[in-house]
């Protein structure tokens, strides 16, 4: 992490965050770094910036839509993309730099947007606006200097452009990963994936198995309710579990009908048996990872995250070729989560874990110690230092009588 200027008196700044919301990862990240500038008393002004609002309609359904249908439909292509992608953009030729002048022309009003000429400093947590960004710095398009916020574990070529004043990622290896990419070394800092400030002040579980009567399975498919939600919960109620199953459904409605549909009892006959529970979007994950024992889900950047800033083992599911792919091989190789190779078989991965305390209890160590929900604290640290440093610089060149950069 970047040391701080600490005799520097913290400024207020006027922040453009910009994003898109293909999943909602990505904006939970912007905010998480808002509320944590403002809990640092640095923020003056905010403006959130959703960069297809200000697309042609055509192209932010495509690149909406597309993508959400890809991930449901053909997800080893969208696999296959990722990795084939995952170079430098120097070395994209000749159809890198057509694609960087398609988004230009094609995004001309979010990079008109007077939220982003009016900023202190603009911060992106999505690959898109990072690179349109980076490239309206090169160019001299932006004075405000531009920070890159990566919401996955690993930091794919899509992530990094040498325009960008600072990038922030999610570990030491992110960062090796982002300088072999090409970046500067000193425009690459680790903070960890920014999340909700309150995961600061939920108090993680006793590492000794839960005393209340039902265990917590927390089942999670992301702010869109992606992967076969119904097939899991299924699943868990076919199991002899003495346990409380909480789905949350997300933006997907006709899953929370689906999943509403279910008996809330996996044994309707008797007490014995999980309970289901079924909730739609919340904006209290924090509380729901604390409370529970075990997550099942997709293994998403900032879900992950979230789930190891509470010390919560993780089943995870169906992972989106590509990013997730590689934030579940992290997870499993630190012991924080099992993989369940079909939905199906959740229900008994789930009673294995469940079944045998010592198993429980290593897991939420090792999710523990993953965890940094700190992480949009430190981020903001990084803005202040770069910001500071950038004032610094103008003032020497003030002093010296050089013309402003």
């Amino acid at each position: 992490m970047r040391t701080e200027q600490r005799n520097v008196v913290p400024r207020l700044m006027n922040v453009a965050f910009c994003s898109s919301s293909v999943g909602c990862g990505h904006t939970r990240a912007s905010v998480a770094i808002h509320d944590a500038l403002r809990a640092r008393g640095q923020l003056s002004e905010a403006t959130f910036i959703e960069a297809l609002e200000h697309a042609p309609r055509w192209f932010s359904t495509v690149y909406r839509d597309g993508y959400l249908r890809a991930i449901r439909h053909a997800p080893r292509v969208v696999g296959a993309i990722y990795n084939s992608t995952d170079i430098p953009r120097r070395d994209r030729r000749p159809l890198g730099p057509a694609l960087d002048r398609f988004e230009d022309r094609v995004m001309a009003n979010f990079r008109a947007h007077p939220g982003l000429h009016a900023a202190d400093v603009v911060v992106s947590t999505h690959f898109l606006t990072s690179a349109l960004l980076g490239r309206m710095r090169l160019r001299g398009e932006l004075q405000a200097p531009v920070v890159t916020v990566v919401t996955d574990e690993h930091p794919h070529a899509v992530w990094l452009h040498r325009g960008v004043d600072l990038t922030c990622v999610a570990s030491r290896a992110a960062r090796t990963a982002a300088i072999a990419g090409g970046m500067d070394p000193a425009r690459v800092e680790v903070t960890g994936i920014p999340i909700d400030p309150r995961f600061c002040m939920t108090h993680q579980r006793s590492f000794a198995v839960t005393e209340q009567p039902r265990p917590m399975i927390l089942v999670c498919g992301g702010g869109h309710g992606l992967g076969d939600i119904p097939a899991v919960v299924r699943s868990l109620l076919a199991t002899s579990l003495h346990c409380t199953i909480v789905v949350v459904c997300g933006k997907n409605a006709a899953l929370e009908v689906a999943m509403r549909a279910l008996p809330s009892s996996g044994n309707p006959e008797g007490a014995s048996g999980p309970e289901l529970r079924v909730l739609g979007y919340t904006n209290a994950m924090h509380e729901l990872m604390a409370a529970a024992d075990l997550m099942v889900g997709k293994p998403g950047g900032l879900t992950t995250t979230e789930a190891r800033a509470v010390g919560l083992p993780m089943v995870l599911l169906q992972p989106i070729p590509g990013q997730e792919e590689r934030n579940a091989d992290m997870l499993v190789s630190l012991g924080a989560a099992v993989r369940a190779q079909r939905a199906t078989d959740a229900g008994p991965t789930v009673a294995a874990i469940i079944g045998d305390a010592a198993r429980l209890r290593n897991m939420r160590i090792a999710a523990s110690a993953a965890g940094n929900p700190r992480a949009a604290f430190d981020v903001a640290a990084g803005i202040s230092a770069l910001l500071a440093q950038q004032h610094q610089g103008e003032r020497s060149d003030r002093l010296l009588g050089r013309p402003a950069a």
